[in-house]
């Protein structure tokens, strides 16, 4: 099983923020994704180097205060899956640690997944540089014969100050081999194959990577889970079908850590189908994912 933050937003959809209000604030240095035109990859590329992916796209690359997964070969000598499940989360899990930019990360997860892989996810803490090959990444792990922490992995990996990613789900049973976005409707439910969206409902977009927020929030705390809610400083729009949608709230969703939520409208005229839908901000774009509608 491939444990990252896909699975845990799935088993953690929580109800909508009201509108949060407008933002004002200064904004951090900008480095910008590799393209303006992204495409989502479907899963990163096995390998023995070490990398670290934006948890959603698994495009490589980190974004300050959003969610990553580490990939790399003996990165730990954890087996099976283990989860923090506390708020905050630990900068210490299973005797494994990781600093980005000399920082540590709070850890979400670390999963072996089989031939000498590893997954470990986590929460970029917000303070990381920006830039090309700008975050320095590193994997401590406790060798539990010696007692001793080792150095088993570090390297560097740009930074992007926003680097929107949707996350994504396989749809269940009826979904044919389709991959869809983890969005949910107001009553809670989530959409996919089963329970398509309807033309003009308010639906809720799980996604990482969206920047700076309007407040100071520390690294492993969950975000406010009452107004003021935590919104980006960068207005984010919706487009599904090519039409941009009227978005009423983008921040982090309430009490999650590096987990970010975008409230928006379906179009009234959207066709029913299987419909592309992507965020982009002035700055940077996601990929494009695929929503059912009605």
């Amino acid at each position: 099983m491939k444990l990252n933050i896909k699975g845990i937003a799935l088993l953690t959809l929580f109800s909508v923020p009201g509108f949060a209000g407008e933002a004002a604030a200064r904004k951090l240095p900008f480095y910008r994704p590799h393209s303006s035109s992204r495409v989502t990859a479907a899963k990163p590329r096995a390998t023995s180097l070490p990398n670290i992916f934006n948890a959603a796209s698994f495009l490589t690359g980190a974004s300050p205060g959003g969610l990553a997964t580490i990939i790399g070969d003996n990165l730990t000598t954890v087996s099976g899956v283990v989860l923090a499940g506390v708020n905050p989360l630990p900068a210490d899990l299973a005797g494994v640690e990781v600093f980005i930019g000399g920082f540590a990360a709070p850890i979400y997860g670390i999963a072996y997944v089989g031939n000498n892989q590893d997954y470990i996810d986590v929460q970029v803490p917000y303070e990381a540089p920006v830039g090309l090959g700008a975050a320095e990444v590193q994997v401590y792990d406790l060798d539990p014969t010696s007692g001793v922490k080792t150095l088993v992995a570090d390297f560097f990996a740009d930074s992007f100050t926003e680097d929107p990613g949707i996350f994504l789900w396989d749809g269940g049973n009826s979904a044919n081999g389709q991959i869809y976005a983890i969005a949910e409707a107001s009553d809670y439910s989530l959409i996919g194959p089963d329970n398509p969206a309807i033309a003009g409902e308010p639906l809720v977009l799980y996604v990482t990577g969206l920047g700076p927020l309007d407040i100071a929030l520390v690294d492993g705390y969950g975000s406010p889970s009452s107004p003021p809610f935590a919104t980006t400083i960068d207005p984010f729009q919706v487009i599904v079908n090519g039409e941009q949608c009227n978005v009423f709230f983008s921040g982090l969703a309430p009490g999650f850590v590096g987990l970010y939520q975008i409230n928006f409208y379906v179009p009234m005229d959207a066709p029913s189908g299987n419909l592309q839908i992507s965020i982009q901000s002035t700055y940077a774009n996601s990929g494009i994912a695929t929503l059912p509608v009605r």
